[in-house]
């Protein structure tokens, strides 16, 4: 563990809220898309409130920018979206863990880590990070030396420690060459009950950097590696790909890895090819932070069939081909569906009493009672349409709120309220997001 000098110092030199900027690529497919199959590999997980993607989108959404660089919103966000647990096994112990789509570090916090509060950086009670069990490295387990595991989030959170090798257990798949981290000192506004991380996203924003102190990381001495989901499908266990249904009323939902999960879906797949949105601290000190999956999506509602976008996003991201579709990035870490203004307020406009947006609160509101409109996202020449349930959520005090949103002019984000409609694939291999309609269930 760190002595108190050297704690104290990295305190003050690492723990900042930055801002940050974005920049894109498009991963280059190396293989043609894998077949949908049940796969046996299937994580069942639960949601809880809190996401770090809200942490990115919430200021690219209030538009919170200045000379290409994103700062922490002052504004109140109307959700804070969510996250995913899951099961993970670090040699033979099992935790609680955070899985995200964003993030391509695996981690857990160590047994003894110190915790700090990130707003005056000083050490504060363990129980204050509010992690679930913590780690003990196991015999299976074995340091890398003269490497650190370091990343600082948007609002300052933060997460320092050794990076090491450990047989790690996902979906009943071990890999045992895995490179991990293994959190000693902490900044972070747990759960209580997840112990750590599991990340999905690509090598380029892994979190290993050469060297013993994390005061000196920079973008030049990052280590990337194979995340874990990397590591499955290059040692052959599984294909490329891992999808995502999210259900409706209970909270819940599965994850598949290598195929699909045991859900029923209304076929044919729609195929829509995807950019990678990275975020990245606006010092450049350390490599990106968190990805967003995007594609182009079109809108369908009365009165869409005439509706152009100016692709004038803002966003560092391809444009759409066909200007009747925008640049939307899909994120399971987002509660609402947020579209582009002139769909947002058509949209609105169109339920029964209309919607309203409320500017004190930065969203549309809705009579609990109202009736829905007609409502689809237009996908790789598909439609998904969905489910009036999801179109008008209750706040739990006796007032509504639209699961449409108004996310500027000419970018949307799918979130749960698109997602609990749709069988999401994300086939990395084939470098596109592939859906299908989920049955038109009601719980």
């Amino acid at each position: 563990m760190f002595c108190s000098i050297i704690l104290y110092a990295l305190l003050v030199t690492c723990v900042s809220a930055n801002g940050f900027k974005l920049s894109s690529y498009k991963p280059k497919a190396f293989r043609e898309a894998s077949p949908l199959t049940v796969s046996p590999h299937v994580l069942s997980f639960t949601k809880k409130s809190g996401s770090i993607s809200q942490k990115y989108l919430r200021p690219i959404i209030d538009r919170s920018e200045v000379n290409g660089i994103f700062g922490l919103t002052p504004v109140e966000p109307v959700e804070d979206g969510q996250v995913f647990l899951t099961k993970v096994t670090f040699g033979t112990e099992s935790f609680q863990a955070v899985i995200d789509t964003g993030s391509s570090d695996t981690w857990l916090a160590e047994t003894g880590f110190q915790c700090f509060n990130v707003t005056t950086r000083r050490p504060i009670p363990e129980a204050d990070c509010y992690f679930g069990p913590t780690y003990t490295p196991s015999p299976t387990f074995s340091n890398i030396p003269n490497e650190n595991f370091n990343i600082t989030y948007a609002d300052g959170e933060m997460l320092i420690g050794i990076v090491g090798i450990e047989h790690v257990t996902l979906a009943g798949i071990t890999v045992k060459n895995q490179e991990v981290g293994v959190v000693q000192l902490a900044g972070w506004f747990g759960d209580g009950i997840s112990s750590g991380l599991i990340g999905l996203a690509f090598p380029s924003i892994t979190s290993a950097y050469a060297g013993t102190n994390p005061s000196t990381d920079s973008a030049a001495t990052q280590l990337p590696y194979n995340p874990v989901f990397f590591n499955m499908f290059k040692e052959g266990n599984v294909a490329p790909l891992f999808s995502l249904a999210i259900d409706r009323g209970n909270a819940t939902g599965q994850m598949a890895i290598g195929g699909i999960p045991p859900v029923s879906y209304y076929p044919p797949f729609a195929f829509a090819p995807f950019q990678l949105l990275t975020a990245i601290d606006e010092s450049n000190s350390t490599a990106g932070q968190y990805q967003f999956y995007s594609i182009d999506a079109g809108y369908v509602y009365t009165g869409s069939s005439n509706v152009k976008f100016s692709h004038s996003s803002g966003l560092p991201l391809a444009k759409p081909a066909n200007d009747s579709e925008a640049v939307t990035i899909v994120d399971s870490g987002t509660t609402l569906l947020y579209a582009p203004t002139k769909v947002a307020y058509a949209v609105n406009a169109q339920f029964i009493p209309p919607a309203k947006f409320v500017k004190s609160e930065g969203a549309f509101f809705v009579d609990c009672g109202a009736k829905a409109p007609t409502f689809g996202v237009a996908i790789g020449g598909a439609v998904f349409y969905i489910n009036p349930l999801d179109l008008i959520l209750s706040n739990g005090d006796g007032t509504c709120i639209s699961g449409i949103q108004d996310a500027g002019d000419s970018f949307g984000i799918l979130g749960d309220v698109f997602l609990k409609n749709v069988l999401a694939v994300y086939d990395v291999g084939a470098s596109a997001m592939i859906f299908a309609a989920r049955e038109y269930y009601v719980e």
